[in-house]
């Protein structure tokens, strides 16, 4: 699985501090999250977020993982002796942070990356970007497994975000709106699967 979401073209981005249940917790790359009014901890940031169930605002989706050893990052983005990450890619990120620790030393005992404790969230809905989390089975599935379907994505389909903050074309409930973003196309590389996802602005889900 993709570590980062990756850019296609660029779109609009903010520093922001995770907090609530995104800093105890942790998140996948392409978590949705909504704006809280919590303050500042670091300077750099510009906001503070919590992960979205997909009803009411949705401010936008983290661009990368967040180092805290969830299943599948395993702190995807500290660097290893050969320059990649476990289960990811070789990108070097310098853009979330780490709960417990500042900084990361090698073997040679050598600094090989500081935490800034602020990540990249990408303001809905702006850009082109590739995806690599997303839902692969309908809420009913999740929610009691053997009842549902697996989802299948196709080209021009609107886009919501799920109760785990993930894209979906499902829309799960009447208070999930479409984020106006429409899937391009899928596909897979050595990382996974992949949705490449747009902006849709004006088109009618």
């Amino acid at each position: 699985m993709g570590d980062q979401v990756r850019t296609m073209i660029p779109g609009d981005s903010l520093p922001v501090e995770p907090v609530g249940s995104l800093k105890a917790n942790g998140w996948l790359p392409g978590t949705w999250v909504k704006y809280t009014n919590d303050s500042f901890t670091f300077s750099g940031a510009q906001a503070t977020v919590d992960i979205s169930d997909g009803e009411g605002v949705v401010a936008g989706f983290l661009k990368t993982g967040p180092q805290h050893n969830q299943p599948g990052m395993l702190l995807s983005d500290m660097w290893r002796d050969d320059l990649t990450r476990a289960g990811g890619d070789s990108y070097k990120d310098w853009t979330a942070f780490d709960a417990g620790a500042n900084l990361y030393l090698d073997n040679s005992k050598q600094l090989q990356r500081e935490g800034s404790r602020i990540v990249t969230m990408v303001i809905a809905a702006t850009g082109t970007w590739r995806v690599y989390v997303f839902e692969t089975v309908n809420l009913a599935e999740r929610t009691t497994p053997g009842t549902g379907a697996p989802l299948v994505y196709l080209p021009n389909q609107p886009l919501y975000v799920s109760n785990r903050g993930y894209f979906t074309n499902e829309k799960e409930g009447v208070n999930h709106g479409w984020v106006e973003y429409i899937v391009t196309r899928t596909g897979s590389d050595r990382e996974g699967n992949f949705l490449i996802v747009s902006e849709g602005k004006g088109v009618a889900p």
